[in-house]
């Protein structure tokens, strides 16, 4: 879905107002020519922060919670930094998980309204039934497409949304991705025990 309402967001960037032309304000003809841009010419095209104006597409093959790869497609190759900024995101999602944070039996403040002074009940807090992150191995990455093998253990699935929240973020602003894939054994031209640098691979350890 391209993010922009009446050209808004075309009025601050150049490249986007010359790609939009006159097709601002019909939403379907804004899209496919973002999307044509986009084929042609990967992640050259970015906003002004560098990321992608289009949503990255989310699915799920067999996904396993207790062991299972999350795969990641960019737009082209990613350079040092982006595999930076993806494995930095990965690792602070897991050391959370870690320390539980994601545990739905302990929503407390969820729902709950600032203006009235809500109280926390920190004794309830501290007995509910701990869950936890059990384990993730590196981020790893050949030409485009990259991946993580997790075994989120007994934390909530809302652990996935808050990884998907924050890579919506840093697709957006930062380094575009094409698409997420929760589970599969292989994607793209993946090939297994491939670690050479000069063949296009790259990690981050986590």
């Amino acid at each position: 879905m391209v993010r922009m309402t009446s050209g808004v967001v075309a009025k601050n960037d150049v490249e986007l107002r010359n790609v939009l032309g006159d097709t601002i304000g019909n939403p379907d003809q804004m899209r496919q020519k973002v999307e044509d841009r986009i084929r042609k010419k990967g992640r050259d095209f970015h906003k002004a922060k560098t990321g992608s104006v289009v949503a990255f597409k989310v699915t799920f093959r067999d996904f396993s919670p207790v062991g299972s790869n999350i795969w990641f497609k960019l737009y082209g190759p990613p350079s040092d930094r982006d595999v930076d900024l993806i494995g930095s995101v990965i690792q602070s999602w897991y050391v959370m998980g870690r320390l539980g944070a994601y545990n739905s039996s302990n929503l407390q403040l969820a729902n709950t309204s600032m203006e009235y002074n809500p109280l926390y009940d920190a004794d309830k807090g501290f007995n509910v039934m701990p869950s936890s992150f059990h384990d993730v191995g590196d981020v790893e990455f050949q030409d485009n497409w990259g991946r993580v093998w997790v075994d989120i253990g007994t934390s909530d699935y809302f652990a996935l949304d808050v990884l998907l929240n924050c890579l919506t973020v840093l697709s957006s602003e930062y380094l575009g991705i094409q698409q997420v894939v929760f589970g599969g054994r292989s994607m793209g031209d993946w090939e297994e025990g491939m670690k050479n640098p000069e063949d296009g691979y790259k990690s981050f350890k986590i």
